[in-house]
């Protein structure tokens, strides 16, 4: 069912009144809050930091870690945050409900084969192999009426299954290993490391890595900002994507790096970090490639309408 503007607002989970918001002051930095995840997804925020792209560009930045989009975006509307990082599913619900938010960088994309962060799983020995396999089961999603959902929900229909026969229950990534085990749900619907983690372990197996089967490549989620934040803050908006792409830079030339920066910021181990698998990092933003995923929630009702993807593109956003 499509969020509602009430539903929407009622996500925040924790007020952040009186932050201060990014000035463009001469001679000074400009300083801001930034909602972002530890998850490595965010790698690009990440390296930016360690690198000192954010100082050199002028920007003196405080770090909120948050839960997701849910919690972040309600922030940014309120003037709480200046910038935040959120899955493309709730930034759409968001447009549809009239919220302003734009995307200001590319980010995360999801690419069939090569760089797959999501799967469905099962336990080892569990009798289901396939999406109609799954008719009359439970699946845990992490979110209800999002991305996760959204895309398990797809694969189920394009792969010859009923998602009208499936039960889908909210659970967070860190429990769904548990609740596999103890028999709570039939399948989970897993991110990275958690997925790795899992199976690493014996405990789980892949039955998809759905996301690449129901779209080849697509945006995730990325950085976003109010539309009227950005007009009013243009000089600082391009600081911030400068840094974000120059953290980009780095990730493509040092993987390994990379995989280094996220036992300290995500609190992987290093064994884990050493076989997370990684989204690819874009500086860009596909018009197209936001088309189809815009497309695809409206077809399943968590949108009312469906809509341009310029709409949701800052003009200051890089095109791919």
């Amino acid at each position: 069912m499509a969020i509602t503007r009430r539903d929407f607002l009622t996500g925040v989970v924790m007020g952040f009144a009186g932050m201060p918001l990014f000035n463009e002051i001469a001679f000074a930095q400009a300083r801001g809050k930034v909602g972002y995840m530890k998850i490595v997804d965010n790698a690009s925020l990440f390296m930016a930091m360690e690198k000192g792209f954010f100082k050199s560009e002028g920007l003196d930045l405080e770090l909120l870690p948050m839960v997701g989009g849910a919690a972040i975006a309600p922030a940014v509307a309120s003037g709480d945050l200046q910038v935040g990082w959120s899955n493309v599913i709730s930034l759409y619900q968001a447009h549809v409900e009239g919220f302003d938010f734009k995307l200001v960088s590319g980010g995360a994309i999801n690419v069939k084969g090569s760089n797959e962060t999501h799967a469905i799983q099962v336990l080892k020995d569990s009798p289901i192999k396939t999406a109609r396999d799954l008719e009359g089961k439970t699946v845990a999603v992490n979110t209800l009426n999002n991305i996760v959902h959204l895309m398990a929900m797809a694969w189920i229909d394009k792969n010859g299954g009923s998602v009208s026969k499936v039960k889908f229950v909210e659970i967070p990534f860190p429990q769904m290993e548990a609740a596999l085990s103890s028999g709570r749900v039939d399948a989970a619907s897993t991110h990275e490391p958690f997925v790795t983690a899992s199976t690493g372990k014996g405990v789980t197996r892949v039955l998809s890595y759905n996301w690449g089967e129901v779209v080849s490549k697509f945006l995730i989620a990325s950085w976003f900002a109010s539309d009227k934040w950005i007009k009013k803050n243009q000089a600082t908006v391009s600081r911030f994507v400068r840094a974000v792409n120059r953290g980009i830079d780095a990730i493509n030339a040092d993987i390994q790096g990379t995989r280094k920066l996220m036992i300290k910021w995500t609190g992987l181990s290093p064994e884990l970090a050493k076989k997370v698998a990684l989204p690819v990092f874009e500086k860009g933003i596909s018009e197209k490639d936001l088309q189809v995923t815009i497309d695809l929630t409206h077809r399943y009702k968590l949108v009312g309408r469906s809509f341009k993807a310029k709409e949701v593109i800052s003009e200051l956003a890089p095109k791919a």
